[in-house]
């Protein structure tokens, strides 16, 4: 072959400009970051066609280049793509000029293929991923589906407008019109506040509106169960289980910990360092035993900054270790801030057994029931919620569909939120006001308009749903969320005040 590996890492490779725009319309759909990794998958399904590829014509446009270092990577990875398209074109006297007309060739048929193989999958990610695996003649059984660039996490599990009734019956109260929302339309929010009193019926809302959303979508959910009884819960018409429903696995710390490498940073260098130890001591100072002053919080840092630069995968008993050498460095006396380490340490929490990128693209319903300690329900909340911030916004932003309908990557459900709201943990703020554009949809479930007066972000206004059953909320709360008028106490069983985004005021529905 009269071609060097140095030659083809220093080539520039490119296909037509037409192909490079669906190239990048396919990062979008696959929530891919760097135009390479579309690029190697279209080369890849290109490669799996017996007949050779059509060269590229002259009157065809260039489209942007990229390396050969950078699409085939370097060492053995360019060495074995160098072998497979030159055994594939059966050239053994192969140069450079004629690899990069084949790269080229190859890349626009690929992804060609890629587009049909999208539409014929309904541009649903989990079908086209199926459809690539079953062209591949790779097995199905035996663990998750190989990732492209690594991982599908960041793609999203929905196309088109998701439209979802309100409740198990959502209709208008007095003229029973269907009462539907939009969770994920153009201009909206797919966030959403639910809030009545005990047996009020806000679950019922809730699981209700998430079976409709996994009906039309594959979209994997987080659900924070404070009762214990959510993985069960069928409604009051006997429903699918909203764990069946969303084939959700059942985790309840610390007798199960959550198979999550929750501490992984982002980013290895000392500012991705500096900035998840900061994370780490916010979350850590929310713990009602902590306690943390200046010195504490300082330790703190320093501790978690040591563990992570050390540790991989990092544990909370890293940080643990660290904090103790801190103290003892330091001539400081052991006090809350050891004592609550010592005490998230006595049962494990979490097991580094996925990256946030895979754990994130599953269901799990994450079981916290009033028998767990406190403090190990708040750092497994804080820290699941914070590792969801990470991974939402490391990823581009979601792709929207033609009626600009922004695509769904995960649904983040937090029943008896009051429970995590009194918190103020500032993952939760960033993941209302920010994720949507991720493609992340965060439901609260209250007790009340009250729950959320304490906040210093103003949730209630990043909301594009807003519902309320009966309570005992005072009358500013009430008014505030839902407008002035709305009297609470006076909804009848299964009935519910609800305010959409763009709604002018409130619409009393019967939502069960």
């Amino acid at each position: 072959m009269s071609l060097s590996l140095v030659e083809v890492a220093g080539a520039n490779f490119r296909t037509d400009e037409q192909s490079d725009t669906l190239n990048t319309a396919f990062m979008g759909r696959l929530g891919m970051r760097k135009r390479y990794l579309p690029a190697r998958l279209a080369i890849s399904r290109s490669l799996a066609i017996a007949a050779p590829p059509p060269l590229l014509g002259d009157e065809l446009d260039p489209g942007k280049v990229i390396k050969g270092d950078t699409l085939f990577g370097t060492g053995t990875a360019l060495s074995v793509w160098v072998a497979l398209i030159a055994q594939r074109a059966g050239q053994p006297d192969l140069d450079v000029r004629g690899l990069i007309a084949l790269v080229g060739a190859h890349w626009k048929r690929g992804l060609g293929h890629l587009d049909k193989d999208w539409e014929q999958s309904g541009q649903d990610v989990t079908k086209f991923i199926k459809r690539l695996v079953e062209v591949a003649e790779l097995p199905m059984a035996g663990g998750s589906l190989p990732g492209v660039g690594g991982t599908v996490s960041g793609a999203t599990f929905s196309s088109g407008q998701i439209e979802v009734p309100i409740g198990e019956i959502g209709e208008d109260a007095t003229t029973k019109e269907k009462v539907l929302w939009n969770v994920n339309g153009k201009g909206g929010s797919p966030h959403s506040a639910i809030m009545g009193g005990s047996g009020s019926g806000k679950t019922v809302m809730a699981a209700a509106m998430l079976r409709a959303i996994r009906e039309q979508a594959s979209v994997p959910m987080l659900a924070f169960d404070f009762k214990g009884d959510l993985s069960d819960f069928s409604g009051t018409r006997g429903q699918t289980p909203l764990g069946e429903a969303f084939e959700a696995q059942v985790i309840e710390p610390p007798r199960m910990p959550i198979p999550l490498d929750v501490l992984r940073l982002t980013a290895s260098d000392q500012y991705g360092i500096d900035e998840a130890a900061l994370r780490f001591r916010e979350s850590f100072s929310r713990l009602k035993g902590s306690r943390l002053g200046d010195r504490q919080r300082s330790a703190v840092h320093e501790a978690a900054s040591r563990a992570l630069k050390s540790e991989e995968p990092c544990e909370l008993h890293h940080i643990r270790d660290r904090l103790l050498e801190v103290y003892q460095e330091h001539e400081m006396k052991e006090d809350g801030a050891t004592a609550s380490m010592e005490e998230l340490c006595r049962f494990p929490l979490f097991k580094p057994m996925h990256s946030p990128a895979e754990f994130f693209q599953k269901s799990w319903i994450i079981k916290l029931p009033p028998n767990v300690p406190e403090d190990s329900r708040t750092i497994v909340v804080n820290l699941l919620l914070d590792a969801l911030d990470q991974y939402l916004n490391s990823l581009v932003d979601a792709a929207s569909s033609p009626d600009g309908a922004r695509g769904l990557r995960i649904i983040c459900m937090i029943d008896e939120a009051h429970q995590i709201l009194s918190t103020k943990l500032p993952s939760l703020s960033r993941l209302i006001r920010m994720s949507r554009s991720k493609g992340g949809a965060i439901m609260l479930v209250s007790q009340s308009p009250d729950d959320f007066s304490g906040e210093d972000d103003d949730f209630l206004d990043q909301m594009g749903l807003v519902g309320a059953f009966s309570t005992n909320a005072k009358p500013g709360s009430a008014a505030r969320v839902l407008g002035k008028g709305v009297n609470l106490t006076t909804l009848q069983t299964g009935q519910a005040y609800i305010r959409r985004r763009g709604d002018l005021a409130a619409r009393k529905i019967k939502a069960w």
